[in-house]
């Protein structure tokens, strides 16, 4: 399935660049920036007790659009993620607070639809297969009792496993197209497929994949063929 998803996404990207039409084609290049709220999705023995975790993102934007409507926006991003831990009193737990940064930099390749709200604002809609690589972690903890320290995890030494990461991304937005480019305002919400930590049974985590909301504001400049 996943597969079939990232070639679906692979042949309709080859789509819009082979397909003729009098569309007056138009190339935009751009930055963007914002913020992520993360948490990841596990699969343990262990209760994560998470709160969403609000780190920046931001880097460089590609935009095709083909035909009506129609188009692919390519990013190259330097993107926080990770999660943030809150103390469980529920559970009579002694840790008072604990987070761990994820640094990747991350390309997604969308597919862009657009629909006309007057003329000069746009509803965006992307969506599409994204890649990710990390490339650094950092952890924050304060730890009250040091019976929590048994919990592997905490421990500095246990890093990231699987550097490579892939998943399914969408997003909404709001497009205002001006005299000197445009102007986008954007919700976006990232699946991730694979693994963070390795996942076998003696493991701490059996399954453990990014899930990022993310708000983001992007300036492109258009070129028009």
């Amino acid at each position: 399935m996943k597969a079939f998803t990232l070639v679906f996404f692979a042949l309709l990207c080859q789509f819009a660049f082979s397909r003729p039409n009098s569309f007056p084609s138009e190339w935009a290049f751009g930055v963007n920036g914002g913020v992520n709220l993360s948490q990841m999705r596990f699969n343990s023995r262990h209760h994560v007790p998470q709160g969403l975790y609000m780190q920046p993102s931001g880097g460089l934007t590609v935009r095709y659009i083909s035909e009506n409507h129609f188009g692919i926006i390519g990013e190259l991003n330097y993107s926080l993620c990770g999660w943030t831990e809150k103390k469980d009193t529920l559970r009579s737990a002694h840790l008072n607070e604990y987070t761990r940064s994820l640094t990747y930099l991350e390309i997604p390749l969308l597919t862009h639809l657009y629909f006309n709200l007057g003329k000069n604002a746009r509803l965006i809609i992307n969506a599409g297969p994204q890649f990710r690589y990390n490339i650094g972690e950092d952890v924050k903890k304060k730890i009250i009792n040091d019976e929590d320290m048994n919990w592997l995890y905490y421990d500095n030494e246990y890093k990231v496993t699987h550097k490579f990461d892939y998943g399914l991304k969408g997003a909404m937005g709001l497009e205002i197209r001006t005299g000197i480019g445009s102007f986008i305002l954007s919700g976006s919400y990232y699946f991730g497929l694979a693994d963070v930590f390795n996942s076998g049974r003696a493991d701490v985590f059996q399954a453990s994949s990014n899930q990022i909301i993310g708000v983001n504001l992007a300036y492109l400049i258009r070129i028009k063929k």
